[in-house]
């Protein structure tokens, strides 16, 4: 495959939350992601816990989302599993199958799929046995351009899908029906320094607002400017309410910790260029704290102060004042200032990491050996899963995070893995 077809269907398949209408780009998919971006977390459908309070009670039933692709396209598949314990590999020999990038995610104990070529959504109902029921198709042929895998799920009844860059349109995931746009922020340049602005992957949900980064980069990644944004959106009011300047690129994915400080970092598509570009910006992890609204200027870190003078990416909270990221052992791929990017891009001399939050002190995480940089964290029922593919993306590995920072196998899946959530 080309890189740059790849870097497409990586940059697409950042976003993910409910499937990628018309085709954007914000890193590792999410507008879709460009390879400068990442799938990062996954964004919990409602609650914090990554359940919904729609869903129906019975067994659980879980999702999984897996994509090929090649120089000709991309398919998308889902999978349904009952459990998310060990178990042999995930086939894709009984996934219902969907025409190009697809992202898919629940709402009510109902599953929500894209089109991977039309603006639009389709719900299904989820039978015991696994059978599925088309239900209703919401087309948003009025904003042709809108990016349903990166819609922020509010509540039951309220999502934001973006389009256009920063504008937003409302949608009501219950009912199923556009309620309307809600206005972009003049706040958030669509330039920056001659680059364009993408909206990160990641993005966290905190009472009334929800917090949403901003990134400028090329059309092909490999350049960011130094200064992201974090746009506050008020939930009650539909509308952006303020713009906090963070001194790092590429601010793509977002967790929070139990008192309700935010923390953001760049995905995987930044890291190449700060390697290999000795004057490009280098990647960092911030934090907002809890009830505030400008940066805790006291905490930004630069990850390679952190590493041994290894670039990171993908910052996620664990608990217990414990985090995981994931580095780039540069030493391992000899790397020099001629490396193409793509050798750092799709290389599987990545290793997570885990950062004491109270000490600052990282260290290499246990339980895991070296794999590719573009891994997607869920969390899931109070638990917390990683998703590392392969350095060829034919096959997935997924891993439990423990409480203590500990990876745990639980099982492979064939392609590459890049969603995974709870249906019921």
């Amino acid at each position: 495959m080309k890189n740059t077809t790849m870097a497409r269907v990586l940059a697409a398949a950042t976003t993910l939350l409910v499937s990628g209408l018309a085709a954007c780009e914000s890193s590792e998919i999410t507008n879709p992601p460009p390879v400068g971006g990442d799938p990062g977390t996954n964004p919990p459908t409602n609650n914090p816990d990554g359940t919904d309070p729609g869903a129906s009670a019975g067994k659980p039933l879980y999702a999984i989302e897996s994509m090929i692709f090649d120089d000709t396209g991309q398919t998308t598949y889902i999978a349904l599993v009952d459990s998310l314990e060990t178990q042999p590999t995930v086939t894709l020999d009984k996934a219902r199958e969907f025409a190009g990038y697809a992202a898919a995610d629940a709402s009510g104990g109902k599953l929500i799929v894209g089109d991977g070529e039309k603006p639009q959504l389709t719900r299904f109902a989820i039978g015991e046995d696994g059978s599925w029921t088309q239900e209703q198709t919401l087309s948003f042929s009025n904003f042709a351009s809108a990016s349903l895998t990166a819609s922020v799920f509010v509540n039951p009844t309220k999502a934001y899908a973006p389009f256009d860059g920063t504008n937003h349109v409302v949608w009501d995931p219950q009912e199923f029906t556009l309620v309307g746009p809600m206005t972009a922020p003049a706040s958030i340049p669509l330039t920056r320094e001659g680059l364009a602005v993408s909206r990160g992957y990641g993005h966290v949900i905190v009472g009334n607002y929800v917090y949403q980064p901003y990134y400028w980069s090329n059309e092909n990644y490999t350049k960011y400017t130094e200064t992201s944004q974090v746009a506050m959106i008020d939930t009650t009011k539909d509308e952006v309410v303020a713009a906090v300047d963070v001194p790092c690129p590429h601010l793509h994915i977002a967790s929070q910790d139990e008192e309700g400080n935010t923390y953001f970092s760049n995905g995987q598509g930044s890291v190449a260029a700060a390697v290999l570009g000795a004057d490009h910006p280098k990647n960092c992890l911030a934090r907002i704290k809890a009830g505030e609204t400008a940066l805790d200027t006291t905490f930004t870190k630069k990850f390679r102060d952190l590493t041994e003078g290894r670039e990171g990416n993908n910052f996620i909270y664990l608990r217990d004042g414990i985090g995981f990221f994931n580095v780039y052992h540069a030493e391992r791929d000899n790397v020099t200032p001629s490396t193409e990017p793509s050798v750092i891009d799709y290389s599987a001399n990545y290793h997570l990491w885990t950062l004491d939050l109270k000490t600052m002190q990282a260290k290499m995480m246990e339980g895991i050996d070296y794999a590719g940089g573009q891994y997607v964290a869920f969390k899931i029922d109070d638990r917390t899963f990683i998703a590392i593919p392969a350095g060829d993306y034919s096959s997935t590995a997924v891993y439990e995070i423990l409480p203590s920072g500990v990876a745990e196998k639980r099982f492979d899946v064939q392609a590459w893995m890049f969603h995974m959530f709870r249906v019921r």
